[in-house]
């Protein structure tokens, strides 16, 4: 997730995808509102290489878990190109 091209990228854990939105836990917290874009590793559906997928989009909430000492973001898609929408269904499908 890169929410400003001058500071490092903020890594985390996908653990629930859909068409327009994703969860991501993530040791650092983005503010509620923030604008960001995200690359996505997808399973390939034809090949061992590994795929991504790239869009952007907004965090519509941030919460502490504090069990794990994370944060857990909602990310709700903004933009996405055609190709990747495509993409993403059809990793979507294949899980």
């Amino acid at each position: 997730m890169v929410t400003n091209p001058s500071v490092p990228p903020i890594y985390g854990v996908t653990v629930e995808v859909a068409e327009n939105s994703l969860i991501v836990l993530a040791d650092k917290e983005v503010k509620t509102g923030t604008a960001c874009h995200i690359y996505l590793d997808i399973p390939s559906v034809n090949s061992k290489q590994k795929n991504y997928i790239s869009f952007t989009g907004n965090v519509n909430s941030s919460a502490l878990i504090g069990q794990i000492n994370m944060f857990r973001h909602l990310i709700q898609v903004k933009e996405i190109s055609s190709v990747q929408r495509e993409n993403l269904i059809k990793a979507l499908k294949a899980l």
